[in-house]
């Protein structure tokens, strides 16, 4: 039996709030992996294929023909594999951007509190923490977090949900900005903004960012597949190459933009403070060197 002093159920309440950013509706969504895709009906999983289609993706943001999706391996990684494809469109692909670094980069980040966290939904029968089963420590659920999909099957690997978004959010310095089928029409468009990024607009109706924010869009099925969205053929967007009416879906929009600049111009998302501090001083485009200990990840 599990007891938690107030202040560690203070704490796991506010952990709770942040895990709690991807999928507000869902507790399984919570959890470190987020549910794997078990035995569905035929149709059910029909229909799932077919909020994926560009057209359906397209029909979300108002059929703005500049919208198309790039189609993202359904193996466990697909959130990882959607950024590294995202991060690799300006500078070429780097190693740091690798699945198996996205993945060690959240392990790290994975506290005591988290795991204590987790341990306690587990231990109330929570859906969705089964894979807390065996985990008796911090480093084997770091483990476990490391485990790739596309080497070990997706359902024996750790799938991508809140707190993981968050951490390579602030990481790369990268706007998220979800489609999420899982929840209904009024709540389905998610951003999880780099710390720092956000600030409250004039009028009060909305978030300002700076317009060379880089963001990422994704689709996230009704079987948490996701995709990622590119918009105009990019990847990898500034905030200011979206037209009002998408910013406001997400409660954002663009201050005005600032004479010059563009995310062209070199890596825009590896200057985010927490990279520099994680991986080394060298952040420019192929000179990114990574933390003493720290190997290159295999593609």
């Amino acid at each position: 039996r599990l007891f938690a002093s107030p202040p560690t159920l203070r704490r796991a309440a506010h952990l709770a709030g942040r895990l709690a950013l991807f999928a507000p509706r869902s507790l399984s969504a919570l959890s470190m992996p987020r549910k794997a895709a078990g035995a569905q009906p035929a149709r059910e999983g029909t229909l799932d294929m077919l909020s994926a289609r560009s057209s359906a993706v397209r029909a979300r943001l108002g059929n703005d023909s500049n919208v198309s999706v790039d189609y993202i391996e359904a193996c466990g990684d697909c959130f990882y594999l959607a950024v590294e494809s995202a991060l690799s469109e300006i500078c070429g692909w780097q190693p740091y951007y690798a699945v198996a670094m996205q993945r060690q980069l959240v392990a790290s980040q994975i506290t005591d509190e988290t795991y204590q966290l987790y341990q306690l939904l587990h231990a109330q029968r929570a859906e969705g923490f089964a894979f807390m089963q065996g985990v008796d420590s911090l480093e084997a659920l770091r483990r476990r977090v490391l485990v790739r999909g596309k080497q070990h099957r997706p359902h024996k690997c750790v799938w991508a949900d809140g707190f993981a978004m968050e951490v390579i959010a602030n990481h790369f310095g990268v706007l998220l900005l979800v489609i999420d089928e899982r929840v209904q029409e009024s709540q389905m468009f998610t951003r999880i903004a780099p710390r720092g990024a956000c600030a409250p607009s004039s009028s009060g109706e909305a978030s300002e960012l700076d317009p060379s924010q880089s963001l990422v869009l994704l689709h996230s099925s009704s079987r948490e597949h996701m995709n990622l969205i590119m918009y105009n053929g990019k990847k990898l967007p500034q905030l200011g190459d979206l037209p009002a009416k998408l910013q406001r879906l997400w409660g954002i929009s663009a201050a005005r933009r600032s004479a010059g600049g563009s995310h062209t111009d070199g890596c825009a998302p590896l200057a985010h403070q927490d990279f520099q501090r994680f991986l080394g001083d060298g952040v420019a485009c192929g000179a990114i060197r990574p933390r003493p200990g720290m190997a290159p990840a295999a593609p």
